[in-house]
């Protein structure tokens, strides 16, 4: 007998909310917000310094939401902002060393953990997952906008 698929759609929305829990809980730990956290992560995934435009486009956060964790950020003096060279507007994001410490401390162990819970999967997985994780999200997009 075939499960229903409202029982298989709460089992993966529990899964999917039990990681967005995980990092939640994460990022509370290390003494920042969610946004804060993934714009941290972003930062130091870059290599290099971002912009506000680049960090909404890579989070699909809204803007107002970058501009408070980025004013977060530097009110604790994990960050620092400068413009954008031949730029009037665009500001440029850098760690300072207590940013720096803090990648140190919490964001690179994570994304250790992350590739050690993918390396766990085998490369056919990992594909299959992201595959058809992308698969399932353009087909909900669909028709989300079909009802909104």
């Amino acid at each position: 007998m075939e499960t229903p698929i409202i029982l298989v759609l709460a089992a993966f929305n529990r899964a999917h909310k039990r990681m967005n829990v995980l990092y939640h809980n994460y990022a509370k730990d290390a003494g920042i917000s969610d946004a804060a956290f993934w714009l941290m992560y972003s930062l130091y995934e870059k290599g290099g310094p971002c912009t506000q435009t680049e960090l909404c486009e890579a989070w699909l956060f809204a803007p107002q939401t970058i501009n408070s964790a980025l004013k977060s950020l530097e009110k604790q003096g994990l960050i620092t902002m400068e413009l954008a060279p031949n730029s009037r507007k665009n500001k440029q994001f850098f760690f300072t060393g207590t940013g720096e410490q803090l990648v140190k401390e919490k964001i690179i162990p994570l994304i250790h953990a992350e590739e050690q819970s993918f390396l766990r999967l085998n490369e056919q997985e990992r594909n299959a997952l992201l595959v058809i994780t992308q698969k399932h999200i353009d087909i909900l997009e669909k028709e989300i906008n079909k009802i909104i």
